[in-house]
């Protein structure tokens, strides 16, 4: 039968866009994603929208949105060791100075 996907944050565009395409059953998410959000946030693909190849699917959001709004600002608040030292995020130091992470 149809399956659900569970996610932390809204499935972007082209997500949504898959989702629908493979049939996908029900999709669950934490927080809205404001900026490329494909299930209501900036396009509700979710939804019937006349495309034959995209198949309609409900969405339950907001579930555990602070959790997940909390996971996402800790994965982007770590640095990437393994990435380029050009690559890497710099702190400005107090002195104005910069500084590696």
């Amino acid at each position: 039968g149809p399956k659900q996907k569970t996610v932390t944050c809204e499935p972007c565009i082209m997500c949504a866009a898959a989702l629908g395409q493979v049939g996908i059953g029900h999709v669950v998410f934490g927080c809205r994603n404001d900026k490329f959000g494909g299930c209501g946030s900036i396009l509700p693909l979710h939804q019937e929208i006349g495309d034959k190849d995209l198949h309609p699917y409900p969405v339950t959001s907001g579930v555990l949105e602070q959790e997940a709004v909390r996971l996402l600002r800790s994965f982007y608040d770590r640095e990437n060791f393994h990435a380029p030292d050009d690559k890497r995020k710099r702190k400005e130091a107090i002195d104005g100075a910069t500084v590696p992470c």
